[in-house]
């Protein structure tokens, strides 16, 4: 399987007309990924980690796929959570 940012490249290079199975297989690794992070935390904790405007910015992507703002969107997100998710475990190891 390839990674998340690897699928991101692929997508990049042919972002005028994207692998439509590739796009769905990045969104939904980005979205498994975000999934099992918050299922090991408490549901208080959730908005602590997701990133700013996150249901916003889903809808934005669910309403145009495979487009190459949502590529850019579906990046951001992935890793503004990846970034504010360790700085939710240092906090807590240090509580």
């Amino acid at each position: 399987m390839m990674t998340i940012e690897a699928m991101h490249e692929l997508l990049l290079e042919n972002a005028r007309k994207p692998d439509r199975a590739l796009y769905d297989d990045y969104e939904r690794a980005i979205l498994m990924h975000i999934d099992g992070v918050l299922q090991d935390m408490p549901p208080d904790d959730h908005d602590l980690v997701l990133p700013f405007n996150y249901h916003e910015r889903m809808a934005y992507i669910k309403s145009r796929p495979y487009q190459y703002h949502s590529i850019i969107q579906l990046k951001g997100i992935h890793e503004e959570f990846t970034k504010k998710a360790a700085s939710y475990r240092i906090r807590k190891n240090r509580s």
